[in-house]
């Protein structure tokens, strides 16, 4: 009796369409770089710490730093005349106005920043996906060369198998071409499998969640012109801790003069109204800000250290990977100028050459061997060329 409902619900399944796989995302170099910074998880992350040093300077920036204290009391007097005697005080310190602006001027120092760190982010984060981005182009041009040389293996084997039947060759040359084929279909899936996980990387550091794929060559330069307008993110970070630790050593001079309070009062005793009115001045005779101004000035002193070293290494950095980018440009044009066109020509002379009879099969496979080792060393060249190009992009702070 359940075969029916057995069979009703197969068909069911069978009937019902299949999930709809997500389309792909597809991202040019720049459209990358756009996402990344629109959504990138370490980004985003880094802009709202923005907003966390935002509302502590906005509370840095309160009249006054302290909330008034206000006291209670009250009791019974007993004597001859018993009564009740309650009263009642409010107090409120009172900030030295210098104090303040030094206080504000550390917590604003403290948004500037955040906001260099976010920035300083973004420069790392921009790397990383170029780099994963440049990675995934590479994987596809070394699987379409690897489908290429795939192509003339087949070809080969086309051209073996006819002069066996012919009785030119032995069945030794058909079983090379064989072989020769067999792995270019194998270096072809390496070359697939390496482009997918590139993709699945640069997926994950964009934050996104439908696969991509990336559209570009490595033979074109990145996109905008490189010139440096701004200081990088890390050193305007360290101006801002400088202005920080500036504005706290401002702060820890007022701790050598007096804090003022305001104090009123209320009570009845004894049937009398009391009302009193005060000032409260502390006496800095003990805590005068003497550690708060030592390590004020201290990390001062550090930080302007880390700040001239930083300009040296930022300048060295940038000399260093203009004259490396510029070397490889130089060689990758030079290789693709002259020896590739060598390469495509040899490789149909030598195919004509076999299938003339004018070189054995051996001749032919290295010829193509040569070929595409050439094609590899030319995809290496171009790869280490655009990395250096990401690399002085990223010292030099540019990526617009």
């Amino acid at each position: 009796m359940y075969l029916p409902v057995v069979v009703a619900g197969l068909v069911l399944l069978v009937a019902l369409p299949a999930p709809a796989q997500p389309q792909p995302v597809v991202l040019t170099f720049e459209g990358a770089l756009e996402r990344a910074r629109q959504s990138a998880p370490v980004l985003v992350a880094a802009r709202l710490r923005i907003d966390e040093a935002r509302g502590r300077a906005a509370g840095a920036s309160l009249r006054f730093s302290t909330n008034p204290t206000m006291e209670v009391e009250g009791g019974r007097r007993n004597g001859a005349l018993s009564s009740t005697e309650y009263g009642i005080a409010l107090a409120q310190d009172l900030e030295l106005p210098s104090r303040r602006r030094a206080r504000i001027d550390a917590a604003l120092a403290g948004v500037t920043q955040e906001e260099q760190r976010a920035r300083e982010v973004e420069r790392e984060g921009l790397r990383e996906v170029a780099v994963a981005f440049l990675r995934a182009l590479e994987a596809r041009e070394r699987a379409d060369a690897a489908a290429g040389g795939q192509v003339l293996a087949k070809e080969a084997l086309r051209i073996a198998e006819r002069r066996y039947e012919a009785g030119d060759v032995a069945q030794l040359d058909v079983n090379l071409a064989r072989t020769a084929v067999a792995r270019a279909e194998a270096e072809t899936r390496t070359s697939v499998a390496m482009l997918a996980g590139h993709a699945t990387r640069l997926q994950i550091l964009l934050g996104i969640a439908e696969p991509v794929t990336v559209e570009g060559s490595l033979r074109r330069e990145l996109a905008g012109p490189l010139t440096r307008g701004v200081e990088r993110a890390d050193m305007l970070l360290l101006d801002a801790e400088i202005a920080e630790a500036e504005a706290e050593q401002r702060m820890a001079r007022t701790l050598r003069w007096p804090d003022l309070g305001v104090r009123g009062s209320y009570s009845r005793e004894e049937g009398d109204t009391i009302v009193l009115a005060g000032v409260g001045v502390s006496l800095p005779v003990f805590h005068r800000g003497l550690e708060a101004m030592t390590v004020a000035g201290a990390k001062l002193t550090r930080l302007r250290a880390e700040r001239a070293a930083l300009a040296r290494t930022v300048e060295a950095e940038v000399r260093g990977a203009e004259a490396s980018y510029d070397a490889l440009r130089a060689a990758a044009s030079e290789y693709e100028r002259v020896v590739l066109p060598l390469v495509e020509q040899n490789e149909s002379l030598a195919l004509e050459s076999y299938e003339a009879g004018q070189i054995g099969l051996g001749d032919l496979l290295l010829v193509r061997r040569e070929a595409l080792d050439a094609r590899r060393a030319f995809i290496d060249q171009l790869i280490e060329t655009r990395l250096a190009e990401v690399d002085l992009r990223a010292s030099a702070g540019v990526w617009k």
